[in-house]
């Protein structure tokens, strides 16, 4: 979840604190496996806060830090939150005058043993380096073990050698005491913990119950491995169950973890799509005023298109919330409740027809508030998703033209059928059609706009979304 934060402003002050200086392994960490993770600017902030600790003890303002780093305030507040979720930044804040100062505390690096034996960072590295780097960065870490199984161990004993007089001991008792209680506040270094406002972990662990998988591992070891691969591959909840069953051992109910990671990483990798898409949305990665810009553009557009500006508001939700999310929102707002069988039939669907999210959005849309259904019919809404797959819908806009063409079909065969009715003799065979495509059987009811406003609440509730600085 991503907290709430005041906005950065250049006459904000910050001041820094930390724990140890690095020394040459620590720098060769952050280097080879900190760095292909958070990135160099992220990393040149980290060095930037040490490097100046002393004179960043005294309140200095952010504008100092930027005339530094060469960046902006967005470029700043981004390499922040990277250090923050990485471990290697604390920050705390607090109102000051017309403004805000911050604190920060530099964390520690960890170990290259406990990172790379950390199953979130060790695959967060692989995620950005690719396997055959990895395998190089863990020969470079690597514990140097020589063989000493035909040796005899001779190594001296603490004991054997140093002595301490038990009444030097008694007398320096209280300021060891003491040394102990300021020691005890340097922290470990920090492993960061995964966590995913958009996985189901109750829904998941549901599906694997059939499996007799240890409860244990679940909930601890296994957990943030998987809040990991959820959001760096965005895999759904009965995708994951898909995942652990085919590296599941059935006789002894264990999951081979490193099978695990290695299954997932091919299967997301080894795939030319996969990789064109997060190439193009490095590409397309936009600054707040550019977004705010590319946003309004895409409203103006939508409305040369013909979209109200209900219905501009519905197509933008539906381009940027889950589908889960979105409809557990309007489920709320009904004061109804997402049935098991609701979800199942999102996840499916998510699952088969390989549609855009916007586009399983505009269907919940159409399904619940447009035709006013308490629930999702699984039958109707196998039916549309297989039409507009047919017919390559592939975003909102496009559904929610589809949505109207519906109504306007049903309705002028509505109007057919009543003239043959009245001014034909000959018998007419009547036509059956679909739920979803008749105009007589449910009134539409678009939201109005205090209920959009008050979607707009909701959904903003379930995404956990922050307002970045």
């Amino acid at each position: 979840m991503i907290k709430t934060h005041p906005h950065l402003k250049p006459k904000d002050t910050f001041e820094v604190h930390c724990y140890s200086l690095l020394n040459g392994e620590d720098t060769r960490v952050l280097n080879l496996l900190y760095q292909p993770i958070i990135g160099g600017n992220a990393l040149m902030l980290y060095h930037n806060l040490l490097s100046h600790v002393s004179e960043f003890k005294k309140p200095t303002s952010h504008f100092v830090l930027q005339d530094m780093m060469n960046n902006g305030l967005q470029e700043l507040y981004q390499s922040r939150i990277k250090l923050e979720a990485i471990g290697l930044l604390k920050t705390y804040v607090r109102k000051k005058d017309e403004g805000y100062h911050y604190v920060y505390i530099l964390g520690n690096v960890l170990p290259p043993h406990i990172f790379l034996a950390d199953d979130v960072l060790s695959l967060l590295l692989l995620d950005r380096v690719g396997e055959q780097r990895f395998q190089s960065l863990v020969e470079v870490f690597k514990p140097d073990t020589p063989d000493t199984s035909d040796y005899s161990d001779i190594t001296s004993n603490y004991t054997d050698i140093f002595q301490l007089s038990s009444e030097r001991l008694v007398q320096s008792n209280e300021l060891i005491e003491q040394t102990n209680q300021v020691m005890k506040q340097v922290p470990t270094p920090v492993v960061p913990k995964a966590e995913a406002s958009t996985f189901d972990w109750e829904f998941f662990v549901d599906n694997l119950s059939g499996l007799n998988i240890d409860q244990t591992f679940l909930n601890t070891e296994f957990k943030p491995l998987v809040y990991t691969i959820h959001g760096l591959y965005g895999i759904n909840e009965l995708d994951m169950v898909s995942h652990v069953k085919y590296c599941l051992d059935y006789v002894t109910n264990e999951v081979d973890v490193k099978e695990f990671k290695r299954h997932i990483y091919k299967k997301y990798h080894q795939t030319k799509s996969i990789a064109s898409n997060v190439e193009k949305k490095q590409v397309t990665s936009l600054t707040p005023k550019q977004d705010d810009q590319a946003i309004e553009r895409h409203k103006n557009d939508l409305k040369h298109q013909g979209f109200s500006p209900e219905e501009i508001a519905v197509i933008t939700s539906c381009e940027r919330i889950a589908p889960l999310i979105f409809l557990k929102a309007i489920k709320e707002q009904k004061n109804g409740f997402v049935a098991q069988n609701e979800r199942w039939t999102i996840e499916n669907l998510k699952a088969q027809s390989k549609l855009p999210d916007e586009v399983i959005n505009m269907l919940i849309h159409y399904s619940l508030v447009v035709l006013n259904n308490p629930s999702l019919n699984q039958n109707m809404v196998n039916t549309i998703a297989n039409n507009w797959a047919q017919n390559k819908v592939y975003k909102a806009s496009e559904a929610l033209k589809q949505v109207k063409n519906f109504k306007q079909e049903s309705t002028k065969k509505a109007t057919n059928k009543n003239y043959n009715r009245h001014y034909s003799k000959k018998p007419t065979r009547k036509e059956t059609l679909p739920d979803w495509a008749t105009g007589d059987s449910r009134k539409e009811t678009p939201l109005s706009g205090e209920e959009l406003s008050m979607l707009e609440q909701q959904l903003k509730k379930f995404n956990q979304g922050g307002e970045s600085s």
